[in-house]
Formats: structure tokens, sequence, C-alpha cells
């Protein structure tokens, strides 16, 4: 019986052995494409406002003319304004923080989170990008 069950296993373990070898191989090609932002900067390539991709994320078209690339917002946490702090999901949602709160209990004002005047306008540091991939 145990031989019975072992070979009609088998095939379950072949192909799970072929779907993560396809797995990989579309993984390395999407990274052979992707390209950072600072170096799509040097090129002088140039930044679009902020805005959403195709799932939701926010992030930004980055383009010289002919190449379009869209690199995705990685900053997790954003001042607006004077008195404003939003967390920013994955999907794009952002979640409002109580910024008094948030700084007095790290002792202050944290210089590395960006001001969302600064993304929309598309002047992000390269720090608080992502990835940038091929864009349609």
């Amino acid at each position: 019986m145990a031989l019975v069950i072992y070979i009609k296993r088998a095939p379950l373990k072949y192909f799970q052995i072929l779907a993560a070898s396809v797995a990989v191989a579309l993984s390395l090609t999407a990274q052979a494409s992707a390209e950072s932002y600072s170096r799509l900067q040097g090129k002088g390539f140039k930044t679009s406002a902020l805005t959403r991709g195709p799932s939701g994320a926010q992030g930004w078209i980055v383009s010289n003319g002919s190449t379009k690339f869209f690199c995705k917002l990685d900053a997790t946490m954003v001042y607006v304004g004077k008195t404003g702090l939003v967390s920013v999901l994955p999907n794009g949602r952002q979640i409002k923080i109580d910024r008094k709160t948030f700084e007095n209990a790290i002792g202050g004002p944290d210089p590395n989170i960006p001001q969302m005047s600064d993304l929309r306008a598309g002047r992000p540091a390269p720090k608080d990008v992502g990835v940038c991939s091929p864009a349609k």
C-alpha cells in the first residue's frame, strides 16, 4: 500500500519542482529588467508627480521620453504638513497617526521621514523609492 501511495504522489512532486523552477526563472527575468532610482536619475530620467500604478501602489513614472519605469514608493511613514503623519501601506492606503504621540515616543521629529508635499511634487529622496520596473 505504501508503494501505491508513493507512486501516486510522485507526479505531484515533479509538478512542484517544475513550478518552482518556472517561478525562479520568471523572478530572475523580472529582476534583470528592474533599475534603481539613483541609476535612472544619473542617466537623466525625469520623475513625474506621485501617482498610482496598475496594482494601486503609489509611486512615480520615471522617463527619458522613450523609456518609462514605474518606481514604487518605499516610505512607510510620511509627514503631512506641519502636524500630520500617515503610515503608507503597500497597497497605497494611508492610515493617519497621531504625530505628537509618535514624536514624543521617539524623542522628537525624525529627519528621515519624508514630507508628502515633496513626494507629490516628484522630489523623492532615493531612500524613499523602491524597485523601478518597466512601465507600459
